[in-house]
């Protein structure tokens, strides 16, 4: 990855110093094959920004690339956070270890000042008393007896609130109930308000461009950006954010056949 310095006093150096997240004309290739191709994307401080994408379309790619836990074959990413914390696609954490010890697993981890348990009930009942009470039950039981939907909803919430200022989630609420995912999206309202930056990826088109401040479209490829929900749905010809994410996600030869 080439690594690049900008002077505060240049255009571009003034913009990056605006932003915690700053990645430029990257590309990515596997097996001589690209995958990711001149991809640009801004994060400003304090911003939820969504990335949308069917699957196999790269959106985990990119963010083991920001994680740097995959190189680019080109391109720049400049992460200016001091604490970063990424919640995988895949969670599969040990049967027999209860949730408690998964939070404490957590939190070494990804915190050198994490909130003691009684803190995290006491944020979270102040966004919601019922939460608290599922979070706190949840953290009682074995990883073994939680759905997917509990493990999943339980990581996240738990990322939110350990002080992170990018905040890296892939896919937070696939297989999440109606409730734990309006608790997650009341988690990530709330980090963003205490100065954290969010990256969402996700396929509920409704849900990014809903709750996020602005979005990417993820397709063939490339990263196309959008400030609103009005300007995805003009730009590929859709009544619905579904046929949107169809059309956008369609090969532009059968784009070109549907019209």
């Amino acid at each position: 990855m080439q690594q690049e310095s900008y002077s505060e006093s240049t255009p571009y150096g003034a913009a990056i110093k605006m932003h915690i997240l700053t990645i430029k004309n990257l590309d990515f290739s596997y097996n001589s094959s690209p995958l990711l191709q001149n991809i640009t994307l801004q994060l400003k401080k304090g911003e939820a920004v969504g990335v949308l994408g069917s699957n196999g379309a790269g959106k985990t790619t990119l963010f083991d690339l920001i994680c740097n836990i995959r190189k680019p074959s080109n391109g720049t990413i400049i992460n200016s956070s001091r604490q970063q914390a990424y919640l995988t696609q895949v969670l599969t954490p040990p049967p027999l270890l209860r949730m408690s010890e998964v939070y404490q697993l957590i939190t070494h981890l990804n915190s050198r000042s994490a909130p003691d348990h009684c803190e995290v009930l006491s944020r979270l009942s102040e966004w919601s008393p019922s939460l608290s009470k599922r979070y706190a039950e949840i953290y009682k039981k074995k990883a073994s007896t939680c759905s997917y939907g509990e493990v999943r909803s339980f990581v996240t919430l738990t990322l939110l609130l350990m002080g992170s200022d990018l905040i890296i989630l892939d896919e937070p609420t696939a297989g999440v109930d109606p409730e734990f995912r309006h608790h997650i999206w009341l988690g990530i309202k709330n980090a963003c308000k205490n100065g954290a930056s969010v990256l969402i990826s996700s396929h509920y088109t409704e849900e990014i461009a809903t709750n996020c401040h602005r979005f990417y479209m993820l397709a063939h490829q490339h990263l196309e950006p959008f400030e609103n929900a009005h300007e995805f749905l003009a730009r590929y010809h859709a009544n619905s954010y579904d046929e949107a994410f169809i059309n956008a996600s369609m090969s532009q030869e059968k784009i070109g056949a549907a019209s």
